[in-house]
């Protein structure tokens, strides 16, 4: 009676990637709608747009962000080999440290959402680093 009650390994971990991968896309296209629209602004108003050319371009930030909501999304699913839960539970755990990273660093500058925003996407990260651990 036991087994049949008992829940197959890595179910939450699975759950929490797809929704976790589905709100990195969200906010990577959102992003890049902002980034897009204030450009247009910035053309309209002859005020031109400034970003410092050795940081990161926004244009990659785009790229980059929808890959690692696929690689999310996607991973939950390769756990079951040896190296694929290792990949997946480290990219977990580092992303999670850099958007909680990134939430503390940008504070005040981006506004009280944004930021509220990636400290949650951040803890989900992490949360979804411990259960690929457990094997949830």
């Amino acid at each position: 009676m036991a087994a049949d009650n008992e829940i197959e390994e890595y179910t939450y971990t699975k759950v929490l990637g797809i929704i976790v991968g589905m709100l990195v896309i969200i906010a990577g296209a959102g992003f890049g709608l902002l980034f897009f629209i204030g450009m247009g602004l910035s053309r309209a108003w002859n005020t031109g747009y400034e970003f410092s050319s050795a940081g990161w371009s926004p244009m990659l930030i785009l790229i980059i962000v929808p890959v690692f909501g696929l690689i999310t999304m996607i991973g939950g699913f390769k756990l079951k080999s040896k190296a694929g839960a290792i990949f997946y539970i480290v990219f977990c755990i580092l992303l999670g440290i850099g958007f909680i990273v990134t939430a503390f660093i940008s504070f005040g500058a981006l506004g009280v959402k944004s930021e509220i925003f990636l400290l949650c996407i951040g803890m989900i990260y992490l949360g979804l680093g411990y259960l690929a651990i457990n094997k949830r």
